[in-house]
């Protein structure tokens, strides 16, 4: 359909004739459905990148073949600004340009905005083709950042990782009556009760715990966001895994409890968790394995 739909409307564009240059062609831009949301000129776009709406700014690019024609494409991550030199950007958003006919594909990252956004290509979903990776930093006090992978494949953009991902944790800690929280790692099975009579006088004053260390407030810990996440083929099967560090934290997000590493592998149709890896942090109170 989409090689179709380019045709059409090449055929019916045709030429741009002006008096500076005689060949540039309009180009098709699409949306994440696939349908045609206007034109550029391939002539510009060869020479400065896609043109952009007022206020967007071009945050970086990469090449690669991310649409499995054998030729390279080129990935342009872009941004609003506020101020030309604003080190934020928000409504991120991917345009890819087609290697094979230069036409333009757009694939908007929804309600993603930050800093220091990044670009990576590279093969996630294991079909030899590249995907595309954005991380981008949250900007605020925990650390967070914000990860997401879109495939373009047959006219069709799709995202794959992206914010139910990025907030998935593989450990659960319930609060118990003793200073006592359970951490559960949900990979195998396997519980840490992590002793929490350090804090006492915080927890009591926070209306968590009764002074007898009778629980009184919300049972559940609160895993963070992942924070920076790192793409590697640990497998050695040509295919990138992600490996993400997350805090989980007790009474406020700076109260941190552990340290959490998990690597994650792509199906075909989720993301699995291939091994996770828990760190005590110093001065979080001893740890020991809870009875079956």
């Amino acid at each position: 359909m989409y090689k179709k739909t380019l045709a059409v409307v090449i055929g019916l564009l045709g030429l741009v004739v002006s008096s500076a240059d005689a060949s540039v062609l309009s180009q098709p831009v699409y949306n994440e459905q696939g349908e045609i949301i206007g034109t550029t000129r391939s002539g510009s776009v060869a020479a400065t990148g896609p043109e952009l709406p007022e206020g967007y700014s071009m945050l970086t690019v990469k090449q690669g073949d991310v649409t499995g024609d054998g030729i390279a494409d080129t990935v342009y991550l872009v941004g609003r600004k506020e101020k030309a030199d604003s080190i934020y950007a928000a409504d991120l958003c991917l345009i890819v340009k087609n290697g094979q006919d230069n036409s333009l594909y757009r694939k908007p990252l929804e309600q993603v905005g930050g800093y220091d956004a990044r670009l990576f290509l590279g093969d996630f979903s294991g079909d030899h083709v590249d995907d595309v990776y954005v991380e981008t930093a949250s900007g605020g006090s925990g650390g967070w950042y914000y990860h997401n992978i879109v495939t373009f494949r047959n006219g069709e953009a799709k995202e794959i990782f992206g914010k139910q991902d990025n907030e998935t944790a593989y450990l659960t800690g319930t609060f118990q009556d003793g200073w006592k929280v359970e951490l559960k790692n949900r990979l195998n099975g396997r519980t840490l009760l992590l002793d929490l009579h350090d804090r006492q006088a915080d927890y009591v004053r926070l209306g968590l715990y009764k002074e007898n260390g009778t629980l009184v407030g919300d049972n559940r810990a609160m895993p963070a966001p992942y924070g920076r996440m790192e793409a590697a083929d640990i497998d050695g099967d040509g295919v990138y895994e992600l490996t993400g560090l997350q805090r989980i934290s007790g009474a406020y997000r700076a109260d941190g409890l552990a340290d959490i590493e998990t690597v994650l592998k792509y199906s075909g149709s989720a993301w699995q968790a291939t091994s996770v890896r828990v760190t005590i942090p110093m001065g979080s109170g001893q740890a020991t394995p809870a009875r079956p």
